[in-house]
């Protein structure tokens, strides 16, 4: 199983998954904001003539990652993707052929295409967690 997670803060996401790892011994976290930090270091970096216009760098380093977390399901294990960025989404969904369930954390406005909606500033983290265990159980792994 994939579910994606996305929205809110990168902090918010990021207690979210600890508590919800620190539940879930088969899961492995896919933490798509490492590679947009990596971008940014990249582009500042780079000259104004050498900037990646076309996202081709954030392409193909979300595509080396959802490699990897291909090459985890293989292996058994069940994929948290977290992903800062909606621009992300799409590479996301184009290099994962099993389905992913998507979960944004924010207001139902905010969250067009998404399977479920958390809106994490009226929710605890432990609520936000116990909602994304019943979706776990009631989806086949």
């Amino acid at each position: 199983m994939f579910l994606l997670l996305a929205g809110s803060t990168e902090m918010a996401r990021a207690l979210i998954v600890d508590e919800f790892l620190g539940n879930h011994d088969d899961w492995r976290h896919l933490a798509l904001e490492d590679i947009q930090e990596q971008d940014i270091e990249m582009e500042e970096g780079m000259e104004m003539n050498e900037e990646d216009v076309f996202g081709f760098q954030m392409a193909f380093m979300t595509m080396v990652a959802c490699e990897c977390a291909k090459e985890a399901r293989a292996k058994g294990h069940r994929i948290l993707i977290t992903c800062p960025e909606t621009e992300m989404l799409e590479g996301i969904y184009n290099e994962i052929e099993e389905p992913i369930v998507s979960v944004f954390l924010g207001l139902e406005g905010e969250a067009d295409g998404f399977d479920h909606v958390i809106n994490s500033s009226e929710k605890s983290m432990v609520e936000v967690c116990k909602f994304l265990n019943d979706i776990i159980q009631a989806t086949p792994a």
